[in-house]
């Protein structure tokens, strides 16, 4: 048994019998952890405090609620494992199914369609929130109904989702791309995030672990190799470009973009600062994947096959994302064609 836990908001209390309690800490709350450092118990219970995740406890009734999101988790931390999912999917599956478990633990698992809306109606004021919650409870039962753990109908299916549909990220062009570069001069990271960022359009959560180990040369040219970090994992290779190259002559650590501390970036901390150096060009709200949107609409517009935009955004070949921007591409230039026939018309 160890005394000394060397763990961020972790207290150990020794009690009458001898016996060594050890305690997570944090904004006035106190939480008794599972099991003992060292075991998977210990330190999962530890990950999901953290993280500020529901917690489900792993002796819930046999048929509750509970006891169902618990198969469900454990069978999606296998697929992490395999890499068949993705950590970030095991992350938000936990946070919003805890929800679930909080309300209706104890209750049948068997849940009625109302039991459902009663719950998304709590997040009414949070409308983004409330749809992710349906979505984890939908795709729940789905898992569920296949394995014939329960025998009801799927109850998030047919709520009405309470969100209104945005364009999402806005994709940068190539004046945004100008007026940042002009901003933020040679040599910074700021400028380093956007040059990467735009020659290999890599997710958010790949860019802040590329550097020297993915560099490989073929033919006598400098390439990457890196495998993503969103499933399907899959692996991508692209060469390096001249821009690329040139901003990193001289970079000798072995990560590409630092912190001011030297340090590699967390996936959301990328995002974070990104969003400051935007900001400070004047480019308010602007984000990384827009840039990797940007990139992908501008060339697709420029004459880009489909198949070059697959590889370039790391898409199984034919992909249906892909074709947005095709379809985007097309319906720019038949614009164009008809507008100059009206004009013709016109005289």
């Amino acid at each position: 048994m160890v005394d000394d836990v060397r763990l961020k908001y972790v207290t150990t209390e020794r009690l009458p019998s001898g016996a060594v309690r050890y305690r997570f800490r944090r904004d006035g709350k106190v939480t008794t952890l599972r099991g003992e450092p060292g075991s998977r118990e210990f330190h999962e219970h530890y990950a999901a405090l953290i993280d500020n995740v529901p917690v489900v406890t792993p002796k819930a009734t046999r048929g509750s609620v509970e006891w169902l999101v618990g198969l469900f988790l454990a069978d999606l931390e296998r697929k992490v494992a395999a890499r068949l999912a993705s950590p970030l999917t095991l992350k938000g599956k936990r946070h919003h199914l805890g929800r679930l478990v909080d309300e209706y633990g104890a209750k049948d698992a068997n849940m009625p369609r109302s039991a459902v809306i009663k719950l998304a109606d709590k997040f009414a004021g949070t409308p983004a929130a409330a749809d992710n919650l349906l979505k984890a409870i939908s795709g729940l039962y789905l898992w569920a109904i296949q394995r014939e753990y329960v025998t009801c109908e799927n109850p998030a299916r047919d709520v009405k989702r309470l969100s209104k549909k945005t364009p999402g990220f806005a994709p940068w062009s190539a004046e945004d791309i100008a007026a940042y570069l002009d901003h933020h001069g040679a040599g910074t990271m700021a400028r380093r995030a956007l040059i990467l960022a735009a020659c290999t359009t890599a997710r958010r959560g790949d860019l802040c672990q590329l550097g020297r180990q993915h560099e490989f040369t073929r033919d006598g040219r400098r390439w990457l190799r890196w495998t993503q970090n969103k499933a399907p994992h899959d692996v991508v290779e692209m060469p390096m470009s001249r821009a690329l190259l040139a901003d990193l002559a001289g970079h000798g650590n072995m990560t590409y973009v630092l912190t001011s501390f030297g340090a590699p970036y967390t996936a959301a901390g990328l995002g974070n600062a990104f969003r400051g150096w935007a900001d400070a060009a004047g480019l308010k709200g602007r984000s990384l994947h827009g840039v990797r949107k940007g990139i992908a609409a501008m060339l697709t517009a420029g004459g880009a096959p489909s198949g070059e935009i697959d590889v370039l955004l790391g898409h199984e070949m034919g992909s249906p994302e892909t074709k947005i921007y095709v379809r985007s591409a097309a319906r720019a230039g038949l614009a164009e064609s008809v507008v100059d026939r009206i004009d013709g018309l016109l005289g």
